[in-house]
């Protein structure tokens, strides 16, 4: 498998393939921001409140957008044999990523009056998501797996533990 296509000093958030060859693709800036509102986003089936979880439950409730694909993440941290197995299971296909993405940025790019006041502020979510979908695209022309995962070690490049 080829080395995760987002990579950088203070990596938190990467993107890999199934595949031998490596996405000649990335991030153009930090992508902490799309982990950021995967976090949130994952929050607001509890009852998360932060502008982004309700961005996102107003996303699949209102918009009827599908954000599973965006919330099959997983830690890079692997400290146990569930910790690998959760890993394991957060490969998707890669179009499915790509759709989703797409669809998130088209939203935030273009957001009615509900929800501009809840994107406000983070409106560089938006090309990172689509650096994400051309990514995913990439990797669904190969018919490819995709999986992203995180790595909140300080000091940490993210591949002590793959």
């Amino acid at each position: 498998m080829a080395e995760p296509a987002a990579r950088g000093p203070g990596q938190r958030l990467f993107v890999e393939f199934d595949l031998d060859e490596e996405c000649p693709l990335g991030f153009l800036d930090d992508p902490s921001i799309v982990l950021f509102f995967q976090a949130w986003a994952f929050s607001a089936r509890f009852g998360g409140q932060h502008e982004l979880a309700r961005a996102a439950d107003y996303l699949q409730r209102q918009q009827k957008l599908d954000l599973k694909p965006l919330l099959k993440y997983a830690d890079r941290d692997v400290e146990s044999a569930e910790d690998r197995r959760e890993l394991e299971r957060s490969w998707q296909p890669a179009r499915d990523l790509a759709v989703c993405a797409l669809a998130i940025a088209e939203a935030w790019e273009a957001p009615d009056a509900t929800l501009a006041p809840l994107v406000s502020g983070y409106e560089h979510l938006a090309p990172r998501l689509r650096e994400l979908a051309a990514m995913c695209e990439w990797g669904a022309a190969r018919e490819a797996q995709v999986r992203m995962s995180f790595d909140l070690r300080e000091g940490s490049s993210g591949s002590s533990t793959l």
